[in-house]
């Protein structure tokens, strides 16, 4: 698969007060997207993390944080490999299923939901 990922925030939650300072992030909440190029199939794992204690020498006020900021802590505490895992899975099962309902299309003997209702 040729795969490439996005991030996007989606939720924040914060503390009014923590360490002497306000309104400090504590849990992020995510959208984790990837797509691969070569079908356009795509998938999202949606995901929460906690943020650790903050550090008053390289605190951020939450109107002057960015989303490239967030993401960034967000990577830093919630790391891809599974997330991966969980999305190439459920693409590799868009390109190929292994459990499609059979219809009567199929086999002609195979009763719809239809015929059966109508008796």
């Amino acid at each position: 698969m040729n795969m490439s990922y996005e991030w996007k925030i989606t939720a924040l939650k914060q503390a009014p007060t923590l360490d002497g300072l306000s309104n400090v992030i504590t849990n992020i909440n995510f959208e984790y997207k990837g797509t691969d190029a070569d079908s356009g199939e795509s998938a999202v794992f949606y995901g929460a993390c906690p943020i650790g204690a903050p550090d008053s020498e390289n605190f951020t006020a939450i109107g002057d944080l960015t989303e490239a900021d967030v993401i960034a802590w967000a990577q830093a505490n919630h790391p891809t490999d599974h997330m991966d895992e969980v999305i190439q899975k459920e693409i590799s099962a868009k390109i190929t299923p292994t459990n499609v309902e059979v219809t009567g299309d199929d086999v002609s003997w195979l009763a719809s939901e239809e015929s059966e209702s109508s008796e």
